[in-house]
């Protein structure tokens, strides 16, 4: 393990801050940071890749105690000490938060909060990390959702745990989260007491399980020697909320040896629910591990009624004690459902203890060569937690600076040395599956990208046609990020672009037959285009005009959409001579979409359908700039189009010598490359001098991209979404803060078609989130 980069603060503060910090699956780190001196609390969040890129979500007079992610990344919880509770979210703009909801526990103290599980839990198997297929590869768990609506859906919502008690559950409203951005949305909660009595909580922890049910363990400060556990359930009737807690054993500890308990956690360790609880002791510290085990418990004969009758019995059972020369400061846990479920230890010598289930000993971490400044001689760890794919450890200490550890992998098996990328390659897939960020793996795997990509590429077209077209965005946008870290982006930015407008024009085709429901107008024209006709005209007389009837209006506000299409046709046929000869002198070239059969077969039914739009409404059709008057530049585009399909490999000669005679025939439109966004794994294969040393809200000159490309308008701004050119000064815009994408806040979308397509854009297409500038 290896501690990557450290954000300091750009000034001396306070040294006794208290940090709490959550990550998204979106890899976001959100972190709240309360002083002493001052009675507040500030939200900050940012992304992993660029840590030093700040913002700010709220600030608060009062003390902030929970703060939590939902299971998708767009909904921040924060509960106060005050019993507020608020819920933030963001329209996919990392520096515009808005309060979407709040809850007020009145004259309570939020000490711990979750979101409703929806259900949706995918295991992560190590040793089936070889298996072509997905299905096989990942195991669907057996969980229930919290709570269920109608139809066994999945509600949302939020339970939480107060310091007097009791526990609380809302559910939030099924509102699309743009409908709440005027103003904020007051819910009622619903209490309940978790136990018999009350009395004042000291520590507590909450999970789900699998049942759908919450494990709940707390501690009382009045009995310190007892951990409390309860199943807490949620149920409807007539729309109405109710609780239902179940006390579970309780875990008595030895009243002579001094032991004060500092931290308790629940793990998922072999699909079984785990206990940890931490002391803090004269010597140092303890952590054990409990399990709570059915017992058969044999009834005496003179009560049975049936021989064999037993009562059944659960008792919490200590598995294994490990201890520690240091106090805990901090304890957190691995989130990837897996056999191995790794437990980080932060103590407060600022040493990192990782262990397995049984507690045993991984690795040991000392970073004392990052405190060796004066002015933070005084830094210690106060709060830890890790990355959805278990890569990335990020920490904070008490002047509020944060710090990202790289993690080992305990899911290694003996012949992993044998196969090093098979286990990357699954998490990538794994990632490609649920959705999660996998920018913490790519940046652990820089020097690895080639052979990943390959591998990921090869075990995609394994997969069934159903599997691959249900992914396949997904797995462009993971293939994207891949190549934008080797520079070689814009060909699968095109590509991803490309497939979304073939997606978005499709879905406008309606058959004119409806007896005929085989195949759809879409299908029926790939099946011609099988037919290798070099004449556009021949293929039209194939088809069924009254199948391609778009109304003129929805045609009109499709141009630059068209023009786009027509244009990456053109800038493909220029550069193809120059590829071909590239490709010659380099084996390893990265991806190149001239040699993609199935994006030119795509071009070519956009060139088809774009055609036949002509004759319906002339207004749509992309406009050239011509020195030869009588050449019809669609029906050339599709000439060479058809001939480079049938050998996008090796291109015969003959096509390369009228590719290069396009550009002198037709003026060659050239492609606006997106601004290049700062971002720590871009070129840091290049820098092997772990730790990186950041500087808050500064942005590092050394990773700085450098575009080689020039620009003939450079100052004009370029729409990525709407391929409109906006001018040099334009006021509402946001950006990607992955890959500099500009897309403009201005409502274009005319159209129910541009409305469809701009909802296709909520996250850039890298997965990235905007920032308005």
């Amino acid at each position: 393990m290896a501690i990557i980069f450290k954000v300091q603060s750009d000034s001396i503060q306070s040294v006794n801050k208290s940090v709490i910090s959550s990550i998204s699956s979106k890899n976001i780190v959100a972190y709240s940071v309360s002083d002493e001196l001052d009675a507040g609390s500030h939200i900050y969040v940012c992304d992993v890749i660029s840590p030093w890129q700040i913002y700010s979500v709220t600030n608060t007079k009062n003390l902030i105690k929970v703060l939590e992610w939902n299971s998708s990344g767009e909904l921040l919880l924060a509960g106060y000490n005050n019993g507020l509770v608020e819920i933030w979210s963001t329209d996919k703009v990392l520096n515009i938060w808005y309060q979407v909801y709040k809850v007020n526990f009145h004259g309570e103290d939020i000490i711990a909060a979750n979101f409703f599980h929806n259900g949706k839990s995918i295991f992560f198997h190590s040793q089936k990390k070889d298996l072509p297929t997905y299905a096989d590869k990942f195991e669907r768990l057996e969980y229930r959702p919290t709570l269920e609506h109608f139809g066994s859906a999945p509600a949302e919502g939020v339970v939480v745990i107060t310091s007097s008690g009791l526990v609380g559950a809302f559910i939030t409203p099924l509102k699309k989260l743009n409908e709440t951005n005027n103003h904020t949305i007051e819910l009622k909660g619903v209490t309940q007491s978790i136990g018999l009595s009350r009395f004042y909580v000291s520590l507590c922890s909450m999970s789900h399980c699998s049942s759908g049910k919450l494990n709940v363990a707390l501690t009382y400060s009045c009995r310190p020697k007892i951990v409390y556990c309860f199943k807490v359930a949620l149920n409807m009737d007539n729309d109405n909320l109710f609780l239902k807690c179940e006390a579970l054993p309780s875990i008595f500890f030895n009243a002579v040896n001094y032991k004060q308990i500092s931290h308790m956690g629940w793990i998922s360790s072999n699909k079984e629910d785990v206990l940890y609880i931490g002391y803090n002791t004269i010597e140092g510290s303890l952590l054990e591990q409990w399990h709570l085990s059915k017992k058969h418990q044999a009834v005496h004969k003179l009560l049975q009624k049936n021989k064999g009758d037993f009562v059944q019995s659960e008792t919490w059972e200590n598995i294994a004690k490990v201890p520690f020369g240091m106090g805990i400061a901090n304890v957190c846990s691995s989130k990837l459902l897996t056999q191995t479920t790794q437990i980080f230890v932060i103590l407060k010598d600022n040493t990192i203890q990782i262990v397995e289930p049984g507690l045993k000993k991984v690795a040991l971490v000392i970073s004392d060569r990052l405190m060796t400044e004066d002015r933070y001689s005084l830094c210690k760890f106060v709060s830890a937690d890790i990355t959805h794919m278990n890569q990335l450890l990020v920490l904070f200490d008490n002047y509020g600076q944060m710090y990202a550890m790289q993690v080992t992998n305990p899911i290694a098996d003996k012949n992993y040395k044998l196969n090093t990328l098979s286990l990357q390659t699954s998490l990538l897939e794994y990632c490609i599956i649920t959705g999660v960020d996998a920018s913490d793996i790519l940046m652990l795997n820089l020097s690895n990208l080639e052979i990943l990509i390959e591998k990921l590429t090869e075990n995609f077209t394994k997969q069934s046609t159903i599997i691959r077209h249900f992914y396949y965005s997904n797995f462009l946008c993971m293939k994207s990020n891949m190549c934008r870290i080797q520079s070689r982006q814009q060909d699968f930015d095109n590509l991803i672009i490309l497939h979304t407008i073939s997606i978005t024009f499709k879905s406008l085709l309606r058959p004119a037959d409806l007896s005929c429901q085989d195949k759809g107008p879409g299908d029926n024209l790939a099946m011609i285009l099988q037919d290798p006709s070099t004449d556009i005209d021949k293929v039209l007389f194939s088809l069924d005009g009254k199948d391609f009837a778009v109304e003129p209006i929805t045609l009109q506000s499709l141009q630059q959409l068209i023009q786009w299409v027509s244009d990456l046709a053109l800038n493909i046929l220029k550069k193809l001579p120059n590829e071909v000869i590239k490709a010659k002198m380099s084996k390893k070239q990265g991806y190149d979409i001239s040699r993609d059969s199935v994006a030119i077969s795509s071009i070519r039914e956009l060139l088809v359908m774009t055609r036949i739009w002509g004759l319906l409404n002339p207004q749509c059709l992309p406009t050239y700039t011509k020195s030869v008057e009588n050449i019809d530049v669609l029906a050339t585009l599709f000439r060479l189009l058809t001939r480079l399909a049938q050998n996008t490999a090796e291109p015969d000669d003959f096509l390369l010598d009228e590719c290069s005679l396009l550009s002198t025939q037709v003026l060659i439109p050239q492609k606006q490359f997106n601004n290049p966004a700062t971002l720590l794994n871009n070129h840091l294969s290049l820098y092997k001098s772990y730790p990186f040393i950041f500087v808050a809200s500064t942005e590092p000159s050394w990773l700085k991209d450098v575009s080689y490309e020039e620009v003939v308008f450079i100052n004009d701004m370029k729409d990525g979404v709407s391929n409109l050119h906006l001018g040099a000064k334009v006021n509402a815009l946001r950006h990607c803060i992955r890959c500099g994408l500009i897309n403009s806040l201005q409502n274009v979308s005319k159209t129910s078609a541009m409305k469809a397509w701009c909802q296709r854009w909520l996250y850039c297409h890298c997965g990235g989130y905007w920032k308005k500038m």
